[in-house]
């Protein structure tokens, strides 16, 4: 059953790092994800990958999946795991845990992708949380078309206060929301496997999704198709030096006569240089 559209009440922020002090003996394990369906598994990756190849060029812009990020210093239950999360002014490192209090802020935005089991959990503690830690924009789509009232919600914060994105009319009929935060404008999509997201960037009017374009699959699976074909060439010259191998080691073994040197054996001449011979 469909989701209404998430209503936020407005909350305080306590400020993350007015928390307890760190001790030696707090670990922060980083998360593990498990998607929930391969409709999910797909619109987070794509996601993901969309804005990672956005964002190439930027080094102070961190794109991560399922990162674990905790919010309070010496308190490793304060945690939540963004299914996307982008971040800006603190570098792509690698990271196996996002620390706010070290890195110095939250995620500026993350993305959430219902599934059956966390579809009330991300519409209301997830966005009581997010929004108490100072996150900027809250996003969430429907990868299945089925669990929300509509495929693609996005919030910005406001006073400690989530509200709806700006709705941007496109070409035709199309209808996006738009991200502050990013820069860009996002629409939902059904695709063969999944809701995914499509980003538009208002300056080019170029659309993005995370999928390869169709003349990149047909590259990659050009070099697949060649490398393959190197790799079987390859073993067919491995296997024939083999028996050349093999074919002197018996000549050799029969020119010995068996139990000692026999007499010397005609040299076995090509044919064409035989009968030249023999013609001769």
């Amino acid at each position: 059953m469909a989701t209404p559209r998430t209503e936020l009440p407005a909350l305080a922020s306590p400020g993350a790092t007015a928390v307890p002090p760190a001790t030696d003996e707090v670990e922060y394990p980083e998360g593990h994800w498990i998607a929930q369906s391969v409709a999910h598994g797909v619109t987070v990756r794509q996601a993901a990958a969309a804005l990672d190849l956005h964002f190439r060029d930027r080094s102070e812009v961190l794109v991560a999946m399922e990162l674990m990020v905790y919010y309070q210093m010496g308190n490793n239950a304060a945690k939540l795991q963004p299914d996307v999360q982008v971040v800006f002014g603190v570098g792509r490192g690698n990271r196996s845990s996002y620390r706010v209090w070290e890195e110095g802020k939250p995620p500026d935005f993350v993305l959430e992708v219902a599934s059956p089991s966390t579809t009330g959990t991300d519409g209301r503690h997830k966005a009581r949380e997010y929004s108490r830690i100072g996150v900027r924009e809250y996003w969430r789509i429907d990868p299945q078309g089925a669990l929300m009232s509509s495929p693609l919600e996005g919030y910005v914060l406001s006073g400690g206060r989530f509200s709806p994105a700006e709705r941007v009319a496109g070409e035709g009929e199309r209808v996006y929301l738009r991200s502050a935060v990013l820069g860009l404008e996002m629409r939902s999509e059904r695709q063969a496997a999944a809701t995914v997201l499509v980003f538009r960037d208002p300056a080019t009017g170029e659309e993005f999704d995370g999928a390869l374009p169709e003349a990149e699959r047909r590259r990659l699976a050009a070099e697949r198709a060649k490398q393959a074909a190197e790799q079987r060439a390859n073993v067919a010259d491995e296997r024939a030096r083999a028996l050349e191998e093999n074919l002197r080691a018996l000549t050799a073994q029969a020119g010995m006569g068996g139990d000692g040197p026999g007499p010397a054996r005609p040299r076995l001449l090509p044919l064409g240089r035989a009968h030249r011979r023999a013609a001769g």
